[in-house]
């Protein structure tokens, strides 16, 4: 039965027409026209009841046999001055007895169809959020499976990056104080200060690589502080403002909502930004346009969000998987630090950071954040 109720009421009145026209039929066919018109409108008289039985089920066939039965009696019996039915006695109460089995046995029959429907359709609905479950659980394993992976590796390498790093640093010092008392020599010409410079330079960005090794192997957990997600998305395009022009790229931060403030580790954050920008500026050497996007998405389990969109090359279907690895680089002279230091932050904010396909043609790293902010710590 519909559950509209406008189509029900137009169900009760149609039946209750039929019966109303049946029952006059009936009562106006005199016994000078025979039998034959009587039999007629007394069989007539299931229609009504098999349509209230197909849209009640026993309800419906049993209160509207007993409503035939009502207006049928007085005239099969000639109660009330009327004229009797012309059927023998037998017929017309074998004829009262079906009007009510069939109503029930067909109102029976519908009800438990309809049950039987309802129940495959609750196993259905149950298949499919038992279905949903398995997936989502499965996605959740896999994900943190791959989390798992992932802190192994970074655990592994952090403590050989660690032990490199000691190694490494000791003499490297020693490189860079020797090249400094060579530089500052008073009888050192020009051609030996340059080359001096050089080397100190070197040993500079040398550190300041070992520096960035250790600061992944060991991170250290600053203090949360009141910030707004979109206030250092405006912050980073402000800096990086100067080297966007020069070197031809379009930048701009887009509000789709206001944003609320949160704790987090600001600077950590910022930082995570300012590498996702500039990473979307460097992957676009002739120009282009980097744009972020910030907002709030009260539907989300992480409903802050920024995103960082470029019109690169975007990134290709099989590196997806890897880019966020350590030590994984697709740019010459690139550590592969970038991405999986800006993934460790956000993880530590209770926060995802995760690579689609932008509008604008290319990469779009998206960044999520719990409203809360807490990050979980």
């Amino acid at each position: 039965m519909s559950s509209d109720p406008r189509a029900s009421w137009l169900r009760v009145g149609g039946i209750a027409l039929a019966i109303a026209a049946l029952t006059t039929l009936h009562y106006t066919a005199g016994h000078e026209h025979g039998a034959s018109p009587h039999h007629l409108y007394r069989r007539l008289f299931y229609l009504p009841i098999l349509a209230a039985a197909w849209g009640w089920g026993v309800r419906g066939g049993v209160l509207s046999a007993a409503v035939i039965i009502v207006v049928y009696v007085p005239h099969a019996f000639g109660l009330m001055g009327l004229h009797a039915d012309p059927a023998s006695t037998i017929d017309k109460v074998a004829e009262i007895l079906l009007y009510g089995g069939i109503g029930w046995l067909v109102g029976w029959f519908v009800d438990r169809e309809r049950g039987t429907s309802a129940r495959l359709r609750a196993l259905l609905v149950d298949r499919e959020e038992t279905i949903t479950e398995r997936d989502a659980a499965l996605e959740e394993l896999q994900q943190a499976q791959e989390r798992l992976v992932q802190s192994e590796h970074q655990a592994a390498m952090g403590f050989l990056t660690a032990g490199l790093a000691h190694e490494i640093r000791n003499p490297l010092g020693a490189i860079r104080g020797g090249a400094e008392i060579l530089r500052d020599a008073e009888q050192a010409d020009d051609q030996q200060r340059r080359v001096a410079q050089l080397l100190t330079q070197e040993t500079e960005r040398l550190d300041g690589v070992l520096t960035r090794f250790l600061r992944f192997a060991r991170r250290e957990r600053a203090e949360l502080v009141p910030a707004n997600l979109a206030d250092l998305a405006d912050e980073v395009v402000q800096l990086v403002s100067p080297e966007a022009a020069q070197r031809g790229v379009a930048i701009d931060h887009q509000r789709c909502s206001a944003l609320p403030t949160v704790h987090l580790d600001a600077g950590a954050v910022r930082q995570v930004l300012l590498n996702l920008v500039l990473n979307a500026m460097q992957v676009q050497p002739d120009g282009g346009r980097v744009r972020l996007v910030s907002g709030i998405d009260e539907e989300a389990a992480l409903p802050l969000f920024a995103r960082v969109e470029d019109a690169g090359p975007g990134v290709a279907e099989g590196e997806r998987a890897a880019v966020f690895h350590p030590y994984y680089s697709t740019r010459p002279g690139g550590t592969g630090l970038g991405l999986a230091l800006s993934r460790r932050v956000l993880t530590e904010h209770g926060g995802t950071l995760n690579l689609g396909e932008a509008s604008l043609g290319g990469a779009s790293f998206e960044l999520r954040l719990p409203k809360g902010g807490d990050g979980g710590r």
